[in-house]
């Protein structure tokens, strides 16, 4: 029965709260969610921890999560036909992580460096370098195109995901960022990408920055007078939401003053273009919106998160937690929450260390199929044969053909090629054969 109710209320919930803490100790989750318009606890996940600007969800069915002091990724499966936790061992200590829309996609920041994994296989296909300063964000566009990374010197670059891929290990040092935002004087705390591909970042420049993602022109840009920590915008792009290390949240509108590029925020002078709400007692570290922009989560230093509603003046939902928080996502009902039981479609593999060379070393076994062999000619016998050796004379003939055709190279190269697939093959299949009955 209380299996039954379960379900029952995750089929009535319509939007999720995943929130991830610092915590490793034995016991304390690090991983929950809670039910965005009631604020019930859905589901806990233990034995990890995490770092900021690093939960993330692939297909509906696994939690991501970047270990704060190791370099690990957590990985939730949500299922319980899956494997309930696992550990992904990279190089170094993660910063940033983020997860392509069509699930295909690893990319996370270590130190300067951004390292972009194929999920199904575990091959490294790219590492990415813009300069020799640490990535302290990574998001993809919603359109999955791009990848956007901010820095600890205040540039935002934006890189495109099917260059990044490239199969040739040779181009990977001239992989280069498609544009570079130069705006910020201190750290980018935390960015936004919007449907219509525009940027939000903020600082600790007090500032908050709005870019076209394919001009390096700033639209507008902000003066909150005090460090920001957060931000994200709203669907039809009215309204932005800022946080602060002071625990406010300011609501932004920004058509107001269309004319004038810079606006300087004052909370001590009452405007028409911003409204702040006191909401929490200590610095705003992730600010999450809706799907339907009806309620807004924010989760604080306070060690709380709390769930406004936009559209009506009700007290917020505020959950209390016993860790600080590290990160916050808002999504709709993942399916592996509704049926438990489904069979997992998510196969992870563990994360290579060293750049996939399937091209290199394959692009002397490409075999060209169109292109005809050619064999030499075998010049026929001059003279007249009885009719009784006829038989025999082709028979020979034949004979010679096939030795012949044994020995020329390029069939040589192609059987090969043949057997180097059919070896390939086999592997695909033993690795297929043993995720599928793990």
């Amino acid at each position: 029965m209380a299996t039954s109710s379960k379900v029952n209320t995750l089929r009535s919930c319509e939007e999720v709260v995943f929130v991830s803490t610092k915590s490793s100790e034995e016991g304390s989750w690090n991983v929950a969610s809670w039910d965005a318009r009631t604020g019930n606890l859905l589901q806990t996940h233990r034995h990890g921890s995490s770092s900021p600007h690093t939960l993330c969800m692939l297909n509906g069915e696994c939690i991501l999560a970047a270990s704060h002091s190791k370099p690990v990724i957590h990985v939730w499966n949500m299922l319980r036909q899956g494997q309930k936790h696992r550990k992904l061992i990279c190089g170094a200590k993660i910063a940033a992580l983020a997860t392509s829309p069509d699930n295909n996609w690893i990319a996370a920041g270590m130190e300067d460096k951004i390292y972009i994994w194929q999920v199904c296989t575990g091959n490294l296909y790219s590492v990415l370098s813009h300069s020799s300063v640490e990535v302290k964000c990574l998001k993809f566009t919603p359109s999955g195109q791009h990848l956007v990374s901010a820095y600890k010197d205040g540039s935002v670059c934006v890189w495109e995901l099917q260059d990044a891929v490239t199969l040739d290990p040779h181009r990977i040092n001239e992989v280069r960022p498609v544009n570079t935002f130069f705006g910020h004087s201190g750290e980018v705390t935390d960015l936004h990408i919007s449907l219509s591909n525009t940027v939000v970042t903020c600082g600790t420049d007090f500032s908050v920055r709005v870019w076209s993602l394919f001009s390096s022109e700033e639209l507008k840009m902000f003066e909150l007078g005090t460090a920001v920590t957060s931000v994200v915008m709203d669907h039809s792009e009215l309204t932005l939401y800022a946080g602060d290390a002071n625990g406010n949240v300011f609501s932004i509108d920004l058509h107001h003053k269309p004319a004038v590029r810079s606006v300087h925020l004052d909370v001590r002078e009452p405007s028409d273009g911003f409204i702040v709400y006191p909401a929490h007692s200590a610095a705003v570290r992730r600010l999450c919106l809706s799907q339907d922009n009806v309620r807004i989560v924010s989760a604080s230093d306070d060690m709380t998160v709390k769930i406004w509603s936009l559209i009506s003046t009700v007290h917020p939902i505020t959950i209390d937690l016993n860790e600080q928080v590290c990160d916050l996502l808002v999504t709709p009902v993942p399916a592996a929450l509704v049926n438990p039981d489904a069979k997992p479609r998510v196969f992870l593999s563990n994360l290579k260390r060293n750049i996939h060379e399937v091209e290199a070393d394959g692009a002397e076994d490409e075999i060209f199929i169109d292109i005809p062999v050619k064999l030499p000619q075998v010049s026929k016998p001059q003279m007249q044969m009885p009719t009784s050796g006829v038989e025999e004379t082709s028979v020979t003939m034949q004979g010679n053909n096939s030795s012949l055709l044994k020995k020329h190279p390029d069939v040589v190269s192609l059987k090969d090629k043949a057997n180097k697939l059919k070896k390939a093959n086999e592997e695909i299949y033993q690795f297929a054969l043993k995720e599928i009955i793990k």
